[in-house]
Parts: structure tokens; C-alpha cells; sequence
């Protein structure tokens, strides 16, 4: 995750936040190295993965693996298409 950049708005949820505009003061003072990227309706940031502080890189990664971990058998639900 070296190269990955986050978006502000997941920054944002991850610290409990109700804006991205603390995110975006941080940014504009050099906290984290972020780009600028084309939104609907003008720009947006994101911020480079390996600038945030260590305990969002944890929670990011701790969403990640549950985000890709295996669903037992007994808890998936058994889907039937007809065409």
C-alpha cells in the first residue's frame, strides 16, 4: 500500500469526522501528501497512504482484511436464478 492514496471523504469516516474540512486544512498546512483529483462539481483530495498516522494506516488495514476475509459456508445465503 506504499503508492495508494485514500479518499478524504474515507479519511474522514475512519477519524469520526462530520466534513472532510479539517482534512483539507491539514493538507493545505503540508500534514499529509496528498493530490488533487476531479470530482463531480469540482475537486476533491486524496491523501497518500504511507502520510497518514499510524493508527489510520492500522484501521485501514483492519477494514481491508475483513473487507476480503472468507464468509463461512453456513452463513452464505444460496441465491436461484431463473431466466
Amino acid at each position: 500500500m506504499n503508492e495508494t492514496y485514500i479518499d478524504i471523504k474515507r479519511i474522514a469516516e475512519i477519524k469520526g469526522l462530520k466534513s472532510t474540512r479539517s482534512i483539507r486544512i491539514a493538507i493545505q498546512k503540508g500534514k499529509y501528501i496528498a493530490r488533487e483529483v476531479k470530482v463531480n462539481g469540482g475537486t476533491s483530495y486524496e491523501i497518500l497512504y504511507s502520510s497518514l498516522e499510524p493508527e489510520i494506516q492500522e484501521r485501514l488495514e483492519d477494514e481491508e482484511i475483513k473487507s476480503t476475509a472468507l464468509i463461512p459456508v453456513e452463513n452464505k445465503i444460496n441465491f436461484i436464478f431463473h431466466f
